[in-house]
C-alpha cells in the first residue's frame, strides 16, 4: 500500500515531463510544498512553490542547448508556480511524471482544478449569504 513520506508543511521535489508534438521533451522540477494529505486516495495536495530545474531534450533524449528551447512552453511552465494540485504518494520518489501536453497548455484542467473549485466555492458561499438577506 502506498504511503506518504512527507507531512503537511514539508516539501519534496516533483518532476514533470511533457512530450512535445515533434517528439521532444520538456522537463521541469518543482519544489512541492505539502498542504494536505488525502489518505483515502493515497494523494498529497501540494503547491508548486518554486521551479527548481528545467531542461528540454531531443526525441533521442539528448539535452538541447537553451537557445533552441521552445519558449512558448517554458512560459506555460513558469505559470505553474503557485498552483495547487493533487499527486499520488508515489510522486515523491523524484521520478518524472509523464503528463499529456494538454495539461501544460491548459486544455486539461489538471493544474487549475483546485483554483477553479475555490472560485466556485466562493461564488456559492456569496450566493448563500445573499439569499439569507
Amino acid at each position: 500500500m502506498p504511503e506518504a513520506h512527507y507531512a503537511v508543511g514539508e516539501s519534496f521535489s516533483l518532476h514533470f515531463a511533457w512530450r512535445l508534438p515533434e517528439g521532444e521533451y520538456v522537463r521541469a522540477v518543482f519544489q512541492a510544498d505539502v498542504l494536505d494529505l488525502v489518505p483515502g486516495a493515497d494523494k498529497y495536495i501540494v503547491r508548486l512553490a518554486q521551479l527548481l530545474g528545467r531542461r528540454e531534450e531531443t526525441a533521442e533524449g539528448d539535452l538541447k542547448p537553451a537557445e533552441q528551447w521552445t519558449n512558448a512552453y517554458w512560459e506555460l511552465v513558469d505559470g505553474l508556480v503557485g498552483r495547487k494540485i493533487s499527486v499520488a504518494y508515489e510522486a515523491d520518489n523524484s521520478r518524472a511524471l509523464y503528463l499529456r501536453l494538454a495539461t501544460l497548455t491548459g486544455e486539461h484542467n489538471y493544474f487549475s482544478r483546485f483554483e477553479n473549485a475555490e472560485v466556485v466555492a466562493r461564488g456559492l458561499k456569496a450566493r448563500r449569504q445573499n439569499s439569507k438577506q
